[in-house]
């Protein structure tokens, strides 16, 4: 290392700043511990669209907007608080945990499950972790939730045109107040023993002969490595690469991805999808298609945008729930859960999936309508969708034949529901990808096969979202926590 390397002792040492590293670092700072929480990017009202800076400046709505215009691809998806809180977002299920997905168990029946259940071995420790996550949301200036709508269960054809269905209530935040939340939380951690260094890119992460880690990173006063006896991984999506790459050199226990989920966003009119999300904001349907795959609606944005990142090379897509500015438009996600054979690396195979829709569309994401995509004539004229830079061509060219047919099974199980609810103008947009990370061998605690070295939230490889991120992180710093205890009394039982 160069002479002028700073080094720095600490208890922990949690990388990323998102919601499963900050309530990693929040729960061991409340312990007591001295933690540096290293995040890539800066603080959140820094690392904020110019479209919502300028809103919240006080500039007019038409003003604010050129700004936007100016992004045909999102670059806002790091600095504090993490991807998802840099836009009005929804934070999960509020009541209580529900097994939201569904799979086909070895006796040939369907069964439930919930992610974050699986992550952490038990559902009841998975709805406790869920709940206390949302007892210090509120306790950092997150405004309690409106009573949730009438319940629509009944009308969602649970039984009849789908075979799972959940409109659990969950809560929705807006940019403003997860800047309040997020802004708490930090003077939390800066006042209690904490350490919240911004632009501050781990690079490195090596176990020590003997226990602990040096953990390098690059800093805006040059490189700087810390030494702590746990380090906790909470990056996002764009951390994918990077995981990859540490999980190998350091001998991560691992096992190629070997389920993902592929799929497009589903945009059509406001009014059009209204009688879908007039009793809940984000029904969860689902059913079984041929191969016994789950195909299922994901992340639904009732008067939101579908917006795009650069990722791996190619490009993805996102649902953006717009709250304090709706649009015209909602959009829902389509997904199909793809399990792939064991010669097949669930990484490499969702790049391709995604690198081909971008190569098919000169580097930009792919849109056709409903129409085009079950074979019909194409419309004349610009499409209605709210991406700004697309190119307009036939996803039948880009998409496996399996994804197109399971989209169209998707809206035609919905126009079964509603009749006329997704018309033949909707637009489809590809490509969409999900829980891609390797599968990392973890305990019940997030912790790797590295003593000391833990992956929650994304990283994880086994949930996502805000809520669920949190919980990991939680979990992931109780479990350091009663280490170093169990630590502390095996060492002065011995003397």
């Amino acid at each position: 290392m160069p002479e002028q390397t700073r080094t720095t002792s600490t208890d922990a040492v949690v990388i990323g700043g998102g919601p499963a590293g900050l309530f990693a670092a929040l729960t061991l700072v409340r312990a007591g511990r001295r933690v540096a929480l290293l995040e890539a990017g800066g603080d959140m009202r820094e690392s904020l669209c110019s479209r919502l800076v300028a809103r919240m400046d006080g500039r007019t709505v038409r003003d604010a907007e050129k700004f936007r215009l100016q992004c045909p691809r999102c670059t806002c998806l790091t600095g504090l608080g993490g991807a998802a809180f840099h836009f009005d977002t929804n934070l999960g299920y509020i009541s209580s945990l529900t097994r939201s997905k569904i799979e086909s168990a070895p006796d040939g029946t369907v069964r439930s499950y919930s992610g974050l259940e699986r992550a952490l071995g038990s559902f009841d420790r998975a709805q406790d972790l869920i709940g206390e996550a949302y007892r210090i949301f509120y306790e950092l200036g997150l405004p309690p939730a409106g009573p949730p709508r009438e319940d629509n269960g009944p009308l969602l054809g649970e039984g009849t045109v789908f075979q799972h269905v959940d409109t659990a209530y969950s809560q929705s935040v807006t940019v403003d107040d997860s800047l309040v939340v997020v802004a708490r939380l930090k003077d939390e951690l800066d006042s209690g023993g904490g350490s919240v260094l911004l632009h501050h890119r781990a690079t490195d992460v090596e176990p020590l002969t003997g226990g602990g880690f040096e953990v390098r990173a690059d800093t805006p006063h040059g490189p700087a490595v810390f030494r702590a006896d746990d380090v906790i991984v909470g990056v996002g999506k764009l951390g994918l690469p990077w995981v990859r790459d540490l999980a190998r050199r350091i001998g991560v226990r691992h096992r190629p991805s070997s389920r993902v989920d592929l799929g497009v966003r589903l945009e059509a009119d406001r009014a059009d999808l209204a009688p879908l999300l007039d009793g809940c904001h984000n029904p969860k349907l689902s059913f079984l298609n041929e191969e016994g795959h789950s195909v299922r609606t994901f992340c639904v944005c009732e008067g939101g945008r579908v917006m795009q990142y650069g990722f791996l090379d190619a490009v993805a897509l996102d649902g953006q729930h717009c709250l304090n500015q709706p649009t015209t438009k909602s959009n829902l996600g389509i997904l199909t859960t793809v399990d792939l054979p064991e010669h097949i690396d669930g990484t490499e195979h969702a790049g391709e999936f995604a690198a081909r829709v971008a190569a098919h569309g000169g580097g930009r994401p792919v849109v056709s309508t409903v129409d085009e995509l079950a074979g019909r004539p194409a419309p004349e004229g610009p499409l209605t969708t709210s991406l700004i830079n697309y190119h307009h061509g036939d996803l039948r060219d880009c998409l496996p034949a399996s994804i197109v047919r399971d989209v169209l099974a998707m809206v035609g199980r919905l126009n079964t529901l509603h009749p006329g609810l997704v018309p033949g103008t909707a637009t489809v947009a590809a490509p969409v990808v999900e829980r891609l990370f390797p599968d990392l061998d973890l305990s019940d605690d997030l912790e790797s096969s590295v003593p000391g070295l833990y992956f929650v939230g994304d990283s994880s490889s086994k949930i996502i979202g805000i809520t669920y991120g949190a919980a990991t992180g939680m979990a992931a710093a109780r479990s350091v926590l009663h280490r170093r205890v169990t630590t502390a009394a095996a060492a002065g039982g011995r003397h």
